[in-house]
This record gives C-alpha cells, sequence and structure tokens, in this order.
C-alpha cells in the first residue's frame, strides 16, 4: 500500500542520514586545522618532529623551522584596544591625520622632537618558544670545519679579488688577502697561500698582485659556482665556531684537551 511504500522510504532516509552524520562526524575528527600563516604539514606517526617534544596525536603546533633551528609558536589573537607605542626622535613633524591607522603626537611643534606613534597590532600576534638547533658548530680541528673552510676561504678570495678588479682595476696583494678578509682567523699563511692559487695567478711583475683565473683555467669553476658550494648554514656553524673560540681565549682559555 502507500502506507507501506512511505514508511520504507522514511526508513531509508533516516538509515541515510544516519550514516551521513556518522560520516561527516569522522571526517570532522580527521579534520586538519590549516592555519592562515605559512604551510600545514602532516607528521606521520613514525616521523617525530621537528621539535625536541612529540607532538600529540590529533594535535596542532606552529613552529618556526629552517635549516638552522626550529622554534614553537604559539598564536594569540589580539584585542581591538590593543596598539603598539613607538617612542623615538622625530626628524619633521607628521601632517595631521596622514594615516587613519596611526597617530602622532609631538612633545615639539618643530622638526625633531620627540615623538609617539601608535600602531594597530595585527589579528595575530605570535609568542616563540625555546629555540632548538638543528645545526652542529664545528669543533676546532675536526672534518667538518677543514671541509668547511678548504671551499669557504677560495671562495671570499675569488669574490674578493672579482669585485676589486671590476672597482679598482686590479687584484689584492697577500698582505690585502690576509688583513682584509682574514684578520681574525687562525689561517696559516702557507695553507692560504694554497687556497689562493686555486683561484687566482700571481703576478711579480706586477707588485705581487693576485688577478683572478679566467673561466677553466686550472679547473676554475668561476665565483658563483665556488658560492653555491657555501651553504649559509655552514657560514652559520663556522661564526658561532669563531665566536665561541675568541670566548675562551678572551677567559685565558688557550688549549682544550680531551680525555
Amino acid at each position: 500500500s502507500a502506507a507501506d511504500l512511505i514508511g520504507i522510504t522514511s526508513m531509508k532516509k533516516k538509515r541515510k542520514s544516519k550514516a551521513a552524520a556518522l560520516e561527516a562526524k569522522k571526517a570532522k575528527e580527521n579534520a586538519i586545522d590549516v592555519l592562515p600563516e605559512g604551510v600545514t604539514e602532516i607528521l606521520h606517526q613514525k616521523v617525530h618532529g621537528p621539535f625536541i617534544g612529540e607532538v600529540e596525536e590529533g594535535k596542532t603546533q606552529t613552529g618556526l623551522i629552517s635549516n638552522l633551528f626550529a622554534a614553537p609558536l604559539f598564536r594569540h589573537e589580539s584585542e581591538p584596544t590593543d596598539f603598539l607605542m613607538i617612542l623615538g626622535q622625530l626628524n619633521k613633524p607628521s601632517p595631521t591625520g596622514s594615516s587613519s591607522m596611526s597617530s602622532l603626537a609631538s612633545s615639539s611643534s618643530s622638526g625633531g622632537g620627540l615623538g609617539v606613534v601608535l600602531r594597530p597590532l595585527p589579528p595575530n600576534i605570535y609568542c616563540v618558544g625555546q629555540t632548538e638547533p638543528r645545526v652542529k658548530v664545528f669543533a676546532p680541528n675536526t672534518n667538518d670545519e677543514k671541509k668547511f673552510v678548504n671551499t669557504f676561504v677560495p671562495y671570499q678570495v675569488a669574490k674578493n679579488i672579482a669585485r676589486t678588479e671590476e672597482v679598482v682595476g686590479r687584484g689584492l696583494t697577500f698582505d690585502d688577502i690576509k688583513d682584509r678578509l682574514f684578520a681574525n682567523t687562525t689561517i696559516p699563511h702557507g695553507q692560504l697561500r694554497i687556497r689562493i692559487k686555486q683561484v687566482a695567478n700571481f703576478e711579480r711583475s706586477n707588485n705581487g698582485i693576485w688577478s683572478l683565473k679566467a673561466l677553466d683555467e686550472d679547473d676554475f669553476p668561476g665565483v658563483e659556482a665556488l658560492g653555491r658550494k657555501v651553504s649559509p648554514e655552514g657560514v652559520a656553524a663556522y661564526e658561532s665556531q669563531c665566536a665561541a673560540i675568541r670566548r675562551l681565549q678572551d677567559l685565558g682559555i688557550k688549549e682544550l684537551y680531551s680525555g
């Protein structure tokens, strides 16, 4: 009868709506909270993640991730009444009402007075947590340090010789290279000369000037090719090592022994 058909139809619709509700609930549980800034990535079960602490399953953790360090970020929504106050010297007074997003108050009617600038805060404010390094700083006299120096020194020499030849029209002397580029390093003069010979030719008749080699001369790949072998992470690790050694020297520690 018509009543039976209606009942069967309504039952199918009810079952269908219940199944759709379960699927929607399951999809909502597995949904990923895509943040408005940056890139959202999924951490699989066997992946620990970039932080020392483990990210719990189903949780989302924002982070500032680079090849040098990783730091967790925590987003906070700013209030409409929040603002940033900047205090500083004014060179000249700004016209009143020049910007609807900021206001300016000056303690002097003439230029050079003390001024206060009010800026609105962005909708999202991030608090940075503990910074965790991802690059190991070179230890003195290790293979990692030597490998970096062997690529870093020739690149710096070639780059500065090429720049000087373009501006002045001549190369650099050994003293110029030693005093300008490596005044704060402990590279022996013999090793420095070997690195210079890789990228430059010595002109004894021209007041001892080192001139940059031509491309493909003695397998010289060029300044740009040498620069691609030097990573920014390696430069940061090397500079951190030099700073740490200097701090030890300032404390009177000249030699280190490991037993």
